[in-house]
């Protein structure tokens, strides 16, 4: 096929197909299928959706938790849509765009989940485009319920037991973060159980309560619904069936009907409990309670048969000397020396603590309770029979629990204190009461950069950090003021409090003369109200306002001499930052570009031209000069003056000359400009003048040139 048959070919197909995708108004694009293909196989909304809480999901089964599966949408009218997006989302990454695939009426995209292990909510949200009588968007929602299905078998299967023992039998489950572990016993049944987790390894618990042989069906849970064998959602695995053979005890177990029984260290303090009767019971009757069965075990406590029961129980009264654990062994019911019957119980102490520990960022743990908003913190509480109380801090909504250490004797939390927390002491809290400890909630004390301070010597406000070189001011200082940007003090994320800082203000002169020396302390920058903490700020110390420098100066900044040197240093205060801080000093330096004064001088061989007369004059003794002149300074340097001088004043030419013969004597007003040295360490100069005046005496205008003496002292 030659190239013009190609591009002919070309432009038809072209057409037709923007002939087919040419929008036809009134149509309305339909999601009408969605199918999602993954590991497991392929997936519609059509066949395998499920309702659950209310609403419709595409349920699918996966393997890995960040498995990559390819989704389509199928549209009724898919020619309208013009434009197409899959919203990102954190639950997944995009691989591939929404694509249309060529002649058919669905989209399709790659996707990768990032965890479907911990993944809640899964949803896809696809945005659209279509044209119906003008361009028109539309969203679909479509939600999805991935899930797994736990495997559990029992590793070991022991069928026999026996009656007071308690039976831990492995458990093989395939997802054991799947799987409910409520560890709370079963009650009343031949045989209680329960399933507990043991340092990743889950365990069946069985405990006999009637001699015979017995069928349990143990109902298993998820944590997360699953799409069970009727094809609904559902929580509840198929129970794990086993046949145990409950056989009596050596001697006869009597049941206590309280599993655990708390040890009182008032002596003979008694409580009453339930207990199984046996037709060899006696009544009224006190037996002792020991740890072994052969004579001169350690007397855990006493037991009194009161009365019997309608439920074929006893009433006795308690007496407990001692402290036993079931998984320690039986306890034994003595008549003097002889052991008559057999139970089993946990004696164990009263929830007590007897220390209160808190940590922050993996420092060392500390028995000071105070807390700032806002951070959070380790809690570890010891004691005994922890295990047995629920903990909880007064004004705080939960407390997580770290579960890898928690025991009768440790406790250890991870709290969050509210960045909004308006109490100033909490109580810790066990099991509704107050358990006498407190954590003091203390505002944050930080030093904070410098930045929020403001000062305005003529030029407006600016931030005390952003002057970090001499100012060179060339107007008069009417007034210094320091003022607090309060809000931005407090930061949303980081509190930094309240800020204590003293000032030093020292005025010098040009001479670098020290003028006055004046302290400002008790400075304190408070937070503004409208910060999260600020509301609960103690305001009773706070500056207020604007601190205006004359009111503390008694030589006022106005009143301040040329080149006269302004510093202010602003630190945080030592005493309550612990020498830690920041400081920054200000140089106000009031700069002049000129100066007028009257200076003295003495030029020397002056050679001058007067107008009308040919020729020079010859060079005149010393003159005397006497000049209201002025002096520039150097716009970028301190009181730098520059090499040159003009002025208006006197001369009295050939004044020191005292030759009788002189007669160029003469008084002349003056126009007159000198040039001196730069230097500024030269005691002794020659200047150079230059300039016109008019001689009063023979009452004509001249020129004059030369050298002249400063001694400078």
């Amino acid at each position: 096929m030659n190239n013009c048959s190609f591009a002919l070919l070309w432009w038809l197909v072209l057409a037709i197909s923007q002939t087919i995708a040419q929008p036809r108004a009134g149509k309305i694009p339909q999601l009408r299928e969605v199918t999602i293909s993954i590991d497991t196989g392929y997936y519609a909304l059509s066949t395998h959706g499920v309702v659950f809480q209310g609403v419709r999901q595409l349920a699918f089964p996966y393997y890995h938790s960040n498995s990559t599966a390819e989704v389509r949408f199928y549209f009724s009218h898919a020619e309208a849509i013009q434009q197409w997006r899959l919203l990102p989302s954190a639950d997944f990454e995009v691989l591939d765009s929404l694509l249309p695939l060529a002649w058919n009426d669905y989209l399709t995209a790659k996707l990768q989940f990032t965890d479907l292990n911990k993944v809640q909510f899964l949803s896809l949200h696809l945005w659209v485009v279509y044209h119906d009588n003008g361009l028109r968007e539309q969203f679909f929602s479509v939600r999805l319920m991935p899930y797994k299905i736990p495997q559990v078998r029992l590793l070991k299967l022991k069928d026999e037991i026996y009656i007071g023992e308690e039976e831990v039998l492995d458990l093989d489950v395939s997802e054991p973060e799947w799987l409910l572990v409520e560890n709370k016993w079963t009650e009343n049944q031949p045989v209680d159980y329960k399933i507990s987790n043991f340092q990743g390894r889950i365990r069946l618990h069985l405990a006999a309560n009637e001699v015979g042989r017995h069928q349990l069906n143990i109902q298993l849970a998820t944590l997360r619904p699953f799409i069970g064998a009727h094809g609904q959602p559902t929580y509840l695995l198929p129970p794990l069936q086993l046949t145990v053979q409950a056989r009596p005890s050596r001697l006869v177990f009597l049941r206590l009907y309280k599993n655990e029984i708390i040890y009182s260290e008032q002596t003979g303090a008694e409580q009453e409990i339930e207990m199984d009767y046996h037709k060899n019971l006696q009544l009224r009757k006190t037996y002792r309670i020991e740890n072994q069965q052969e004579p001169g075990g350690k007397l855990i406590g006493e037991i009194f048969t009161k009365s019997k029961l309608s439920t074929n129980r006893v009433l006795c009264n308690l007496r407990v000397y001692g402290l036993h654990r079931q998984q320690d062994g039986y306890l034994y019911l003595k008549d003097g020396d002889n052991t008559v019957y057999l139970t089993n119980a946990n004696i164990i102490p009263r929830t007590t603590i007897t220390r209160v520990t808190i940590s922050r960022d993996g420092a060392e743990w500390t028995d000071n309770l105070s807390v700032q908003p806002g951070e959070t913190i380790d809690l570890r509480i010891e004691g005994k029979s922890l295990n047995k109380a629920f903990f909880s801090l007064e004004g705080l909504s939960t407390m997580r629990q770290d579960s890898l250490l928690r025991n009768e004797n440790l406790l250890q939390f991870r709290i969050k204190i509210p960045a909004d927390i308006a109490r100033r002491r909490l109580a810790l809290i066990m099991n509704e009461q107050n358990s006498g400890f407190y954590f003091t909630v203390k505002e944050f004390q930080r030093a904070r950069p410098l930045d929020f301070v403001r000062i305005d010597y003529g030029r407006g406000y600016q931030p005390l950090t952003d002057i970090t070189a001499v100012v060179l001011y060339d107007k008069v200082v009417q007034e210094i003021k320091i003022a607090f940007e309060t809000d931005s003090i407090d930061l949303p994320n980081r509190f930094f409090g309240k800020q204590y800082l003293e000032a030093e203000v020292r005025i010098s002169s040009q001479n670098n003369q020290l003028q006055e020396f004046r302290r400002i302390e008790n400075l304190c920058a408070c937070p503004s109200e409208q910060t999260i903490r600020g509301p609960y700020y103690d305001r009773k110390d706070c500056t207020r306002g604007v601190v205006l420098l004359n009111n503390v100066l008694s030589r006022k900044t106005r009143d301040l001499e040329d080149w006269s040197r302004i510093e202010i240093t602003f630190r945080h205060r030592p005493d309550r930052y612990g020498g830690d801080g920041y400081s920054h000093k200000v140089e106000i330096v009031l700069q002049r570009y000129y100066s007028f004064d009257i200076d003295v001088s003495f030029p020397a061989g002056l050679i001058t031209k007067k107008v009308g007369t040919e020729g020079f004059t010859s060079l005149g003794g010393i003159s005397l000069a006497v000049i209201a002149q002025f002096r520039f300074f150097q716009p970028n340097k301190i009181a730098a003056l520059r090499p040159y001088r003009i002025g208006v004043g006197a001369l009295a030419l050939n004044t020191f000359n005292f030759n009788t013969t002189n007669d160029n004597r003469d008084l002349g007003l003056v126009v007159l400009g000198s040039v001196y040295p730069s230097r500024r360490d030269v005691k002794l100069s020659f200047p150079l003048f230059g300039g016109f005046g008019y001689l009063l005496r023979e009452m004509r205008w001249f020129f004059l040139l030369g050298p002249g003496v400063r001694i400078q002292l």
